[in-house]
């Protein structure tokens, strides 16, 4: 009998620890949400009016909800900027490490490297264009941590470079300058594209990549390279 009990007692136990994780999940989840809102027209008012042309009260009325609400995920309006400045460089670190993480020669791993870099660019363009236009106006610390991360990005790029020329697959090793022109390169990315512009995104991303290729010495994408990134 007292078997039976202390089964019932653990089993109750379990159930109950089961449901405080999937609650806890949940919240995160509606937190994670809530937070990410607030980005998404912080970004559209700091794209189209500023950074110092954007209030608090704006992006409150953007979202029908009051300051406190705001205040709750952000200490202020510059703790705002610096998460939509990180946002496109945060997620341009995920494809990269992803990346690189694949099988494959050195080539088709820049070739997709920088085709899904450039897609994060252009679907992230007004946190891009924030962030290069308005980059005096970050907290020190903040723009340090960015900066870093940037750094990160540019030195695993330059390793991929440097494998694929030891392997053969590229004339060129990465130097300093090489990898300030690919960077150059994913700067430009946000002004050269516009929805209502003569290039669609894909002319854009292919002349992306092809001129990234000519930089380290590669030869030209082939037509089955094309078709294949393009089908990503």
């Amino acid at each position: 009998m007292t078997s039976t009990t202390d089964n019932n007692s653990e089993n109750s136990k379990n159930q109950s620890d089961d449901t405080k994780h999937t609650l806890g999940h949940l919240k995160g989840e509606l937190l994670s949400l809530k937070r990410n809102r607030i980005l998404e027209e912080a970004t559209i008012l700091f794209f189209d009016q500023g950074y110092a042309g954007t209030t608090i009260d704006a992006i409150a009325k953007r979202l029908q909800v009051t300051k406190p609400f705001i205040y709750s995920y952000f200490k202020n309006k510059e703790a705002i900027l610096a998460a939509v400045c990180e946002t496109g460089v945060n997620e341009s670190l995920e494809v990269l490490q992803k990346a690189l993480s694949t099988d494959g020669s050195y080539r088709d791993i820049f070739i997709q490297t920088l085709w899904q870099v450039g897609n994060v660019v252009i679907k992230r363009q007004a946190c891009i264009v924030t962030y290069l236009r308005e980059i005096k106006k970050l907290n020190p610390q903040d723009g340090q941590r960015i900066l870093l991360k940037r750094h990160e990005f540019d030195h695993n790029i330059a390793k991929l470079i440097n494998c694929g020329a030891s392997a053969g697959e590229f004339e060129l090793s990465a130097h300093e300058m090489d990898v300030i022109w690919i960077g150059g390169l994913i700067t430009w990315l946000p002004v050269w594209f516009s929805l209502n512009g003569t290039l669609s995104q894909h002319d854009v991303l292919l002349s992306f990549v092809s001129a990234g290729l000519k930089l380290i010495g590669a030869e030209k994408m082939s037509e089955l390279e094309k078709n294949k990134i393009t089908k990503q």
